[in-house]
């Protein structure tokens, strides 16, 4: 426990030092509109937490920073643009954002076991590399900026709705408030029993109970919901932003094909009731009406 709170520690200093640096980054591009600063500082982020992996020589740096980064960055926007933007509705989506990335970085930070730890995906991923300009393409790229710029793209609909005067909230401020809140419920929902799960098995066995009987991967579900109900705070200040639907649609592409299609595949090597499983139960979405 102790090593692992000293690692946790020493992940919590770099994303402060990397949240700084990214303030320090912002305040250079005052001349930039708004969607190049977050994209700028983004990368800039990526690239920093990419050194620290390459350090440690663990790209399990990254996990963290999937819920950190978009928080500090949405934070740095409105502070940058408070006056502009409505504050009702910003106020709304933080709320909304803070709560998905406590609940992230609780689920993280509950399975991981420190710098002896890697996620099995990243080191599959790595491992089928030949030569060091590969090795670097598929860690620098693939597994940091790539997931880096979907993630960009999905935030940009909370980007324009703060920056949007509008004309105060509205249902669909509302619609987008039950559905970020019904997505993360779900996450939790999915994660506790998942843990509950894991903690009572000896061997690879295939959860099939709970959130787990109507869907393969009902967190994802919920994570991808999230990123809709940015989406849907978006059109609720202007139905013009109806375009953002793009990052919504490249969020649910990696996830879809990225993570559940990597993860699938594992599961059918390592689990033999796992093909049963898959053959009758959807890969994210959430069937209530699958009879048992």
């Amino acid at each position: 426990m102790k090593t692992k709170l000293t690692h946790l520690s020493i992940i919590l200093a770099g994303y402060i030092a990397c949240i700084y640096s990214m303030q320090f980054t912002w305040s250079l591009l005052s001349d930039f509109s708004l969607v190049s600063k977050v994209f700028i500082c983004h990368v800039e982020a990526t690239i920093f937490i990419y050194i620290l992996s390459v350090l440690f020589n663990n790209s399990s740096w990254y996990d963290a920073f999937w819920s950190v980064i978009p928080v500090a960055l949405t934070i740095m926007c409105w502070s940058d643009i408070s006056a502009a933007g409505d504050v009702q509705r910003a106020f709304l989506m933080h709320a909304c954002l803070l709560f998905w990335a406590i609940r992230l970085t609780y689920n993280w930070i509950r399975s991981w076991e420190g710098f002896s730890h890697e996620d099995w995906r990243y080191v599959m991923m790595k491992g089928k590399t030949e030569n060091k300009f590969q090795y670097f393409m598929v860690d620098f790229g693939s597994i940091h900026l790539i997931p880096t710029i979907c993630v960009y793209m999905a935030l940009l609909p909370m980007i324009y709705a703060l920056a949007y005067p509008g004309d105060g909230l509205n249902l669909l401020d509302a619609v987008a408030t039950l559905l970020a809140v019904i997505a993360v419920i779900i996450q939790i929902i999915s994660d506790q029993q998942m843990y509950n799960f894991r903690k009572n098995i000896s061997e690879p066995q295939t959860m099939q109970s709970g959130l787990w009987f109507y869907s393969r991967h009902p967190n994802y579900f919920g994570e991808i919901l999230f990123w809709f109900s940015l989406f849907v705070f978006a059109i609720a200040a202007d139905i013009g932003f109806a375009w953002l639907l793009i990052g919504c649609v490249i969020m649910y592409a990696l996830i879809a094909i990225a993570s559940v299609a990597m993860m699938d595949k594992r599961s059918l090597l390592r689990r033999p009731d796992f093909k049963e499983y898959m053959d009758s139960t959807p890969p994210i979405f959430i069937n209530f009406f699958k009879k048992g």
